[in-house]
């Protein structure tokens, strides 16, 4: 495992500090770094990115400052036969399907979605047809009505292989876990804020890339200075927090999984999913999910490791004390254009009353028809 010779000082110093601030110039990283001259950074900057230690950028968006009515966000565990790209095209029949995830199983093609939810039982009701049609096997839904929290890989500049051994001796211990509540409405979006939101949803933040496509697409006008406003707004107001996926080690050989854990109490998972991972070799997104009755709560972690960090993790993750549910699920290698983000779903913000609805019924009968569609056609048995 070669560590020195892949990431020298200069690198990781890149590294660390557009984790810890993601909005740092590059006059101030070329001042950190030592470096006389921008266009040495930008070298660096283009190695690190073409290495697949670096994909960005990226926004997480703090629905609960844009809303005045509640909202669920659901994921759902989706178990069916057939094609990804099936699968994914029906779902996407639901414009509150906003992520995609293939992830790996060995009898069946299994995927990770997550939904805006205004309407609970429409929306179950679409799946509960999808199933009855045979499009899907089975599913398992978790609410989500929490933040991804994330935290960076411990890069070290000396060859430190115990940096890629998960943290099973402390598991329990305490340690700092942040609030992960979502925030409360704050102040209201005008169109252009909107509009902003939107595209920052699908990683496009260059306003005048985004100029151009509302113009285009939309005939919407917006002067660069609204767009910049806008903007500024999202990100100071705490709507709209810019990140970075920092990969442990290169994109070719890093890998990435699911984590869900509860143990006898919540406090007991809330520190496992804070601890396992900490001041390692990983990248991790953490969060809470609950049952779909409320009951049972669980904690999440979206994994970027290494085959070392796995290989410990799974060969002692069953035996962690106090455990009563666990199951891991590994994200398929699908090319990045498969694994979508979308965020058509704010089409159905109304600005006036500054709430969400999403027309599930509507979404319920495009699905209906695109199925008996595809019933008549002979692509489906029915």
């Amino acid at each position: 495992m070669e560590i020195k010779t892949t990431l020298t000082p200069q690198k990781i110093a890149f590294l660390r500090n557009i984790g810890k601030n993601p909005y740092i110039s590059d006059e101030e990283l070329v001042k950190i770094i030592g470096y006389r001259r921008k266009g040495k950074l930008t070298k660096l900057r283009n190695l690190l990115r073409r290495a697949g230690y670096i994909s960005s950028p990226y926004y997480e968006i703090d629905y609960g400052k844009i809303m005045k009515n509640n909202f669920q966000i659901i994921y759902a565990l989706i178990v069916f036969e057939g094609r990804y790209e099936y699968i994914e095209e029906i779902l996407f029949l639901m414009k509150n399907c906003y992520r995609f995830y293939p992830l790996m199983e060995m009898r069946y093609c299994m995927c990770m979605t997550s939904f805006f939810v205004t309407d609970e039982k429409t929306f179950i009701d679409t799946l509960e047809y999808l199933r009855e049609k045979g499009i899907i096997i089975q599913y398992t839904l978790f609410r989500n009505n929490f933040r991804w929290y994330r935290r960076y890989p411990e890069f070290s500049y000396d060859e430190d292989h115990s940096l890629f051994i998960p943290n099973f001796e402390n598991l329990f211990e305490d340690t700092e876990i942040p609030n992960l509540e979502y925030g409360t409405y704050e102040d209201p979006l005008s169109f252009c804020d909107l509009r902003v939101l939107m595209h920052l949803g699908v990683r496009r933040d260059s306003l005048s890339e985004i100029q151009r496509y509302e113009y285009h697409k939309f005939k919407n006008s917006f002067s660069y200075i609204e767009l910049s406003k806008s903007y500024r707004k999202l990100i100071e107001k705490g709507i709209a927090t810019k990140y970075y996926i920092i990969r442990p080690v290169p994109k070719e050989i890093c890998h990435r999984g699911i984590l869900i854990l509860r143990f006898e109490e919540f406090d007991m998972t809330r520190k496992a999913v804070f601890n396992l991972g900490k001041n390692k070799r990983v990248m991790e997104r953490i969060t809470y999910w609950r049952s779909m009755d409320n009951l049972r709560r669980y904690g999440v972690i979206h994994f970027f490791y290494d085959s070392t960090f796995f290989t410990k993790l799974i060969n002692r993750i069953d035996e962690m004390e106090g455990i009563e549910y666990i199951k891991m699920f590994f994200l398929k290698n699908y090319p990045p254009k498969n694994v979508k983000r979308r965020s058509d779903f704010m089409e159905y913000y109304n600005i006036e009353t500054q709430e969400l609805h999403i027309p599930h019924k509507k979404f319920f009968e495009t699905v209906r028809e695109r199925i008996e569609t595809d019933i008549d056609a002979g692509i489906l048995t029915g």
